[in-house]
């Protein structure tokens, strides 16, 4: 039995490096287990709080931006020292040069004198005016010249001063500041529509006929034949008509 033991606890050369191999490990995983127990590694170095990343690169801006805020009122006293340096010294050469002058200065009111005269304005025919002359009434601009054109073109002239009120946009108001600065020719014949020959869409364009009243007119003519009278014409219209368009009509 001896022997049998002794055979079996006798190893072989192999046989020992491999145990010692293996104790080693053993024992080198014993040490590593008790130093990692007494000091856990820093798990800070690694994983960084979100706040506290965001509240550090804040506290950075926030310092940057007072950091500037203090360079910009330095830089603000400085200009000011300087403008208030400039002012002193510009008050006292005005001063200086007011003591030596011993009579004020008179040149500046006689150019306002000369300058608040009154700019006369001419007395306009406005059947014959353009939009430059049109421009010289007070209170007419580019847009209200080109507008009074337009429709002098479409009425076919003006009868009366009166009918500029008829012109877009103009109001009592305005045409007061230009009434006495108008004029109509007395001896002024408007262009006229030709009642029984113009057609429909030439009638239809004057500013005085509706639509539906060209349409009797036409049908008329068709029909019954000529127009002869004003009289006989306003009985043919659907509204009541504007009495000037009497002096734009030809019923020859």
């Amino acid at each position: 039995m001896s022997d049998n033991f002794k055979r079996y606890m006798t190893f072989t050369k192999s046989e020992r490096i491999a145990m010692i191999s293996i104790v080693a490990i053993i024992v080198i995983i014993l040490i590593y287990k008790y130093l990692l127990i007494k000091n856990p590694p820093k798990r800070t170095a690694y994983f960084h709080n979100l706040d506290s990343i965001v509240a550090s690169r804040q506290a950075e801006i926030d310092s940057l931006i007072k950091i500037d805020s203090i360079k910009k009122h330095e830089r603000r006293r400085s200009f000011s020292k300087k403008s208030e340096k400039q002012k002193t010294g510009h008050d006292f050469y005005h001063k200086t040069e007011n003591k030596k002058t011993k009579f004020p200065d008179r040149s500046d009111s006689v150019q306002k004198q000369t300058f608040a005269k009154e700019k006369t304005i001419p007395i306009i025919d406005i059947n014959t005016a353009d939009t430059t002359l049109l421009k010289e009434l007070p209170g007419i601009g580019s847009s209200f010249a080109k507008r009074i054109v337009e429709y002098r073109g479409k009425l076919g002239g003006f009868v009366e001063k009166e009918q500029l009120l008829e012109v877009y946009g103009m109001d009592s108001a305005r045409y007061g500041n230009i009434e006495n600065h108008m004029t109509v020719d007395s001896i002024f014949t408007p262009d006229k529509l030709r009642i029984n020959y113009d057609s429909f869409k030439v009638l239809n364009r004057h500013p005085y006929l509706e639509y539906e009243d060209v349409k009797k007119i036409v049908n008329y003519r068709e029909q019954k034949g000529l127009i002869t009278s004003w009289e006989q014409f306003k009985n043919l219209t659907v509204k009541e008509l504007n009495q000037r368009l009497e002096y734009y009509l030809d019923f020859e």
